[in-house]
This record gives C-alpha cells, sequence and structure tokens, in this order.
C-alpha cells in the first residue's frame, strides 16, 4: 500500500479501528511505550528518539483518546472521581469500570496508524500511562515499555507546585472532591502517587520479565550517549548516528533540593526514599 502522511494516517487510523478491529489490532507490531512520572525527562528524550530510523512515533500522548476516555483531562472531565494523584486507585478503577474494553480499540488505533504510515516499531510517548499500565498489558503482551525514573522528591515538588498553581486559580472542582487545598498536603499526596507510579511499573517488570527497560534521568542527561544506545538496542534498532554529539546538561538535583524547605525534604524522603533507594539513589 501507499504510506500516508502522519496527519492523513491518524485521521484514518481514528475511523478504521471502528471497521476492522481485529485486522488492525494484529497490525500492530513491535509496539513502544515510553512511559514516566510528571517531569521525568522523558518528553525530551523523546525528541532525541525521534532521529531513530525505524521507528514510528505516534502524534501526541493518546491519553484522552486511547486510554483514559471520559477522564482525561480530569478537571474537563464530567467522572465522579478525583484526580488521580489524589486517590489513584479510585482514579483507575473508575477508568476500568468505563474503558474496561477499551483498549483493543486502543490496539486496533495504534496498528492501523502504523499500518498506514508503513512504520517500524511504534513508539507512544505517554507519561501518565505509567499509572494503568498493568491493566493493559493483557491487550499489549508483546509491548515494550521505557520507564524515565527521576529523583523521587524532585519530580514530586515539580509536579506539586504545578498542580498547586491550578488549584490556586481555579479550586471549585478540587474542593468538590475533597481534594487538599494546603500545598504541603498537595505535597504529600504527589509524594504517594509518584511511589504508588514505581510500583506500577515494578509490577509489570515482575509480571513481563524483560519488557522494561529503566533509565533514570540523571544518568540520561549526564552521560546521553550510553543511554540512547541502550534505549535503541532495547527496542532492537540500531542508535542514531548522531548520538555521539548530544552534549551533557547540567543536573540541576542538588541545587533545587537544598531550595526546599527541611520540613518539607523530610516529608519526601520520608515517602519517596525507601522506593528511591530500592532503585540505587541515595537520600
Amino acid at each position: 500500500m501507499a504510506f500516508l502522511s502522519n496527519e492523513l494516517a491518524l485521521s484514518m487510523a481514528r475511523r478504521a479501528k471502528y471497521f476492522s478491529q481485529d485486522f488492525f489490532r494484529h497490525r500492530l507490531q513491535n509496539p513502544v511505550f515510553v512511559v514516566g512520572f510528571n517531569n521525568s525527562g522523558k518528553s525530551s528524550a523523546i525528541n532525541v528518539l525521534k532521529s531513530i530510523e525505524g521507528l514510528t512515533i505516534y502524534p501526541g500522548e493518546g491519553n484522552a483518546e486511547l486510554w483514559f476516555k471520559g477522564h482525561f483531562p480530569w478537571i474537563e472531565s464530567s467522572v465522579s472521581v478525583g484526580p488521580i494523584w489524589s486517590a489513584p486507585d479510585e482514579f483507575i478503577r473508575s477508568v476500568k469500570d468505563a474503558c474496561g474494553n477499551s483498549f483493543k480499540s486502543s490496539r486496533a488505533q495504534l496498528g492501523a496508524y502504523q499500518w498506514f504510515v508503513g512504520g517500524g516499531n511504534l513508539v507512544n510517548d505517554s507519561g501518565m500511562l505509567a499509572a494503568i499500565t498493568p491493566d493493559i498489558i493483557s491487550e499489549f503482551p508483546d509491548a515494550k515499555f521505557v520507564h524515565f525514573v527521576r529523583d523521587g522528591r524532585l519530580a514530586s515538588y515539580i509536579t506539586a507546585r504545578l498542580e498547586w498553581s491550578r488549584i490556586i486559580r481555579s479550586p471549585g472542582k478540587y474542593i468538590e472532591y475533597d481534594c487538599p487545598l494546603r500545598f504541603s498536603e498537595v505535597l504529600r499526596k504527589m509524594a504517594e502517587y509518584w511511589a504508588w507510579t514505581m510500583k506500577r511499573m515494578d509490577e509489570v517488570s515482575s509480571t513481563m520479565p524483560g519488557s522494561v527497560l529503566e533509565v533514570r534521568y540523571e544518568d540520561w542527561w549526564s552521560n546521553p550517549e550510553p543511554m540512547i544506545e541502550s534505549v535503541a538496542r532495547f527496542i532492537g534498532v540500531p542508535p542514531p548516528v548522531a548520538s555521539k554529539s548530544y552534549v551533557p546538561k547540567t543536573d540541576l538535583t542538588q541545587h533545587l533540593l537544598s531550595e526546599m524547605p527541611d520540613d518539607e525534604l523530610a516529608m519526601l524522603e520520608g515517602i519517596v526514599g525507601p522506593t528511591m533507594r530500592g532503585k540505587g539513589y541515595s537520600c
């Protein structure tokens, strides 16, 4: 078949999944999901991976139409559940209740897109997908997951700051779902959500040995070349020639941690510390 432009392929894939779901489910080959907690460096890394030949990058994260239908973005949704960071288990139950059979459709849409563009390994960049990965693997037994991990103290702190700014601008819906309004409590919830997300991906590693490559944000940016090559090998494609020219970036972790109040840092370390140490961090 003639290969289509990305825009036309996506438009056709959205329609094709309804007419030939089984056909397109089986057209998906070598799916790769790049996941990670908010502000883990994942999206920046995707820009590097785009230079690897043989990869088909799916346009956008697909959270609203593939993985969290009716739940994303939460602030605009009509679901009767709080945001994922406030009560992740409850949120995921709601997603599964509402979309329990939709992952076949999601696979069909990804497969149709890959088929229409005529590409190789399909890559879907969706950080939030880490939260529901254990629930999709029955439909994606052939999937590989590149999991970006960052110092849990910093990832939680940055994400909590961003979320808190949304809360104080428009608190109505957050109040309706009994979300915390004080920053310290938002930070606590976000740290618990970080640890919960790490546990979810660890479940996938145990259930599907060899399917998850964990990449540390700090390693990726301090010495990018071997990290890029390891991801390429894991996916099964040659690394980009340009990987040898990437310049390491300055890691501001220690500087940013030093700016945190002592009580907030101690609280964070109490929540995320055990998981971080299990992943080779010192805190």
